[in-house]
């Protein structure tokens, strides 16, 4: 198949981490991929897109705007992209909360929102949320609160046909750059490479909707929900 020809995928926060090892498989089976993420690096085989996201939605509006009028069409979106800041609600920056919302929810609205609006449907869906969509916690009321919508917002778009196949998964801490300066110990938490390999395997099944967890201790996979 000729590279120009071959399936597209665009992978939100796909520079490193998880987004970038889901990447790392896609395009050795022949995809190209188009990424975002917070490093501008340059990555063999991948083409970068720049898409900073901050607390001003008119300007991540008219980026999505020409970042979809400009890419070819995509076969498969991946949202991989993470924020957290951790404080009980109160504790939390304006800033921060906007952030949160922002890049959690609000971003892969509109670039659904304008991918349908331009293509008219969409092959596949793969969205990463988190274990924390299912655990209340004290100081991280925004990101809980944001996986869960997250996780919901896949769900719901996945009930219209014109979105062919989606996956959720929610996986459990992983050692990547997200925890950089935190002071969190990341010994014991899941590898990105392993995660990307789960997900690899439950894309690759045939299903219209999934949704699934990934846990540590031991490392292991639980599709709770599939149509």
């Amino acid at each position: 198949m000729e590279k120009e020809n071959a399936m597209a995928t665009l992978i939100i926060g796909g520079t490193r981490g998880l987004g970038f090892e889901i990447g790392v498989l896609l395009a050795k089976r022949g995809s190209r991929v188009f990424t975002t993420g917070r490093s501008q690096r340059a990555i063999e085989g991948f083409t970068t897109v720049e898409l900073p996201v901050n607390e001003k939605v008119a300007e991540l509006q008219a980026r999505l705007d020409t970042i979809v009028s400009e890419l070819p069409h995509i076969d498969l979106l991946v949202f991989a992209a993470g924020f957290g800041e951790q404080g009980t609600i109160d504790e939390l920056s304006d800033e921060h909360v906007l952030a949160m919302i922002n890049v959690g929810l609000v971003l892969p609205a509109l670039l659904l929102q304008r991918i349908l609006k331009k293509q008219g449907g969409l092959k596949g869906l793969i969205a990463i949320t988190s274990t924390s969509q299912w655990i209340p916690r004290k100081k991280e009321p925004v990101y809980t609160g944001v996986k869960a919508g997250l996780a919901m917002l896949a769900n719901s778009v996945s009930l219209d046909s014109r979105v062919k196949k989606t996956l959720v998964v929610g996986p459990a801490g992983m050692d990547t750059g997200f925890w950089a300066g935190s002071g969190r110990d990341t010994a014991g938490m899941l590898s990105p490479q392993f995660v990307a390999k789960e997900v690899f395997k439950l894309w690759n099944e045939k299903f219209v909707y999934r949704l699934a967890r990934i846990l540590r201790d031991p490392p292991r996979v639980e599709v709770l929900e599939a149509r």
